[in-house]
């Protein structure tokens, strides 16, 4: 039972590192006004640098021998984050109008990988034993 409780932390290893690699190498992906504003790019790959710090944290957690009371903290601490990409992706869906960047398969694709992930974080938060 423990290898599953950890699958969602290896999820979102695996989720963020690619979305880590987006706001640092290609900010413009997420907001076109990157290519042009310093202060947008800066902050896009600050953001992109804190995603890429849970994905490390997420990973050693995943790695490490059983599941206990720490990794339940992380995977609730985890959950949370989820909230605000869905967030984000469920205000793009109710936009008109509004160019979605389709990069990973847009609004749809990320409303539902992170619901997705919330899902199973929440879960090991909550059942997580070892």
């Amino acid at each position: 039972m423990p290898s599953l409780l950890k699958a969602p932390l290896l999820f979102h290893a695996l989720l963020e590192t690619i979305a880590a690699l987006s706001f640092l190498f290609n900010p413009q992906v997420q907001h076109p006004s990157a290519a042009t504003d310093l202060e947008i790019k800066l902050v896009l790959r600050s953001y992109g640098g804190l995603l890429l710090s849970t994905a490390i944290l997420c990973a050693g957690f995943y790695l490490r021998e059983g599941f206990d009371d720490s990794a339940r903290i992380v995977s609730g601490a985890m959950a949370v984050y989820h909230v605000f990409p869905i967030a984000r992706a469920w205000t793009k869906l109710r936009m008109r109008n509004v160019r979605c960047a389709t990069f990973c398969g847009g609004p749809v694709v990320h409303l539902l990988v992170h619901l997705g992930a919330l899902l199973g974080l929440t879960g090991a938060a909550i059942w997580g034993r070892s």
